[in-house]
């Protein structure tokens, strides 16, 4: 039987602003707007959703911006990494 095997893309976490960062690193994983998770103190694994209002709450349109460009890409994963490259196209945030 074939694995599941599923596209990861590993991009800067200076492509979320300073306020996404902090609700990733404050909210209890269970309360995130998406499907994902803390990358040790590094960044955040999340998943390229393809529809925005996953949960009860709206993800933020710069985390719904790296995911729709991560789709486009044909990525299901993103990685989220404070030394991940910055992709030409996307906003970059200084914070």
């Amino acid at each position: 039987m074939p694995l599941d095997v599923r596209p990861l893309v590993v991009i800067s976490t200076a492509h979320l602003t300073e306020a996404s960062a902090r609700l990733l690193e404050t909210l209890p994983v269970t309360q995130w707007p998406c499907a994902g998770g803390p990358y040790s103190d590094f960044g955040w694994f999340l998943y390229a959703h393809e529809e925005n209002g996953v949960g009860k709450q709206l993800i933020p349109d710069d985390i719904f911006a790296v995911m729709s460009w991560a789709r486009k890409n044909g990525f299901d994963y993103l990685l989220v990494d404070r030394d991940g490259d910055e992709v030409e196209g996307l906003p970059v945030h200084e914070w």
